[in-house]
């Protein structure tokens, strides 16, 4: 009888061990300029802390199980420049979520840009802008094991919800390319006027959302019958300024809200988001938010949504169901990408 009181409390002890690891939510937006990541509380809304990286990170991502932050950086700022400079290659940095100490970093051998992370978290996937290839880079052996040829201006990558298909966006070929992830290789690819910018498209895949320069607008893509079609951002009443300088960029931000029910999409030349019903497209409101807005980002259940304000150095707090900005973040210099991550306790 003895043993057997034993023998409960024993499992008692392991079903107390084996209770969920508790979360806090947490915004995490790299300064370009300024050279380091801030992270922010949520729902606080506060800075709590800095992450010291270096001048021009491109991107942030995260591992599937929370605990890894990753961040891409493009070597530059040369002793003696006049102007912020930007090189041709560059470097993967990998995060403690728990600790916001870097764990590793690797050279990469091109200019990165928006990278994304396997569904299993083995692999990340960084375009290069500046030559022909999406790097594949093997989290556990922290190396380049592939690259896949794309073309010339690899921009935006975004995976599909299971996994299988990576989209990459051409600044230079001004196409889509989808890679599948399984044997590493181009399966399709999808043709536009202009070079694309930020992209969108729901878990279905039924459709996507192109941002392209030169447009105050987006392009429609049926994936199933090619067919494109134009939607355009209101113009508040007044002319859309066109950008005279490369990379030619009207608007950059575009996402779907955690339900799939919103398309919200950047006026970075007017300094406001424009809000769509999905699919049906109806617009439904402006959002007036800070200067040139950069990216759009929704936290865990929708209920916030944060664009970043690059020449404003801010970043603008929207209740996502009011469609009304709750509250504006100093931050640092050329504030741009975000991710949001649940960060589990050690």
């Amino acid at each position: 009888m003895q043993r057997l009181w034993n023998s409960g409390l024993f499992l008692t002890g392991l079903v107390m061990f084996a209770a969920p690891v508790s979360a806090e939510e947490y915004l995490y937006i790299h300064n370009t300029f300024g050279g380091q990541i801030s992270k922010i509380s949520i729902p606080e809304h506060e800075v709590v802390g800095e992450i010291e990286i270096g001048f021009y990170m491109d991107f942030v991502n995260k591992s599937p199980d929370n605990r890894t932050l990753y961040v891409n950086r493009i070597y530059g700022n040369l002793p003696g420049a006049r102007a912020p400079h930007i090189g041709v290659d560059g470097e993967l940095i990998a995060i403690d979520t728990a600790t916001d100490k870097i764990k590793w970093r690797i050279d990469l051998d091109g200019m990165p840009h928006h990278m994304s992370v396997s569904k299993d978290g083995k692999q990340i996937y960084v375009p290069y802008y500046d030559t022909w290839w999406v790097a594949v880079v093997d989290v556990e052996r922290r190396q380049i094991i592939k690259k896949i040829w794309i073309g010339h201006g690899g921009h935006g990558t975004k995976m599909s919800a299971d996994g299988k298909r990576l989209y990459v966006g051409s600044m230079m070929n001004d196409n889509l390319t989808v890679i599948d992830t399984g044997k590493l290789e181009v399966v399709d690819v999808f043709h536009f006027r202009d070079a694309v910018r930020p992209f969108a498209f729901p878990k279905d895949e039924s459709v996507i959302y192109v941002q392209q320069s030169w447009m105050h607008g987006f392009i429609v893509l049926n994936p199933d019958s090619r067919e494109q079609r134009t939607v355009k951002l209101p113009d508040l009443g007044k002319p859309v300024p066109m950008p005279t300088s490369y990379p030619h960029n009207v608007n950059h931000g575009i996402a779907l809200n955690p339900a799939e029910t919103e398309l919200w999409a950047n006026g970075s030349a007017l300094n406001f988001v424009a809000v769509y019903k999905h699919p049906q497209l109806e617009h439904v409101a402006n959002i007036p938010v800070g200067k040139d807005p950069n990216a759009i980002v929704f936290n865990g259940d929708g209920k916030y949504a944060y664009v970043s304000n690059r020449q404003g150095n801010d970043l603008s707090v929207i209740d996502a169901s009011s469609h009304k900005e709750v509250k504006r973040i100093k931050l640092g210099r050329y504030p741009q990408r975000m991710v949001v991550i649940d960060v589990p306790e050690p």
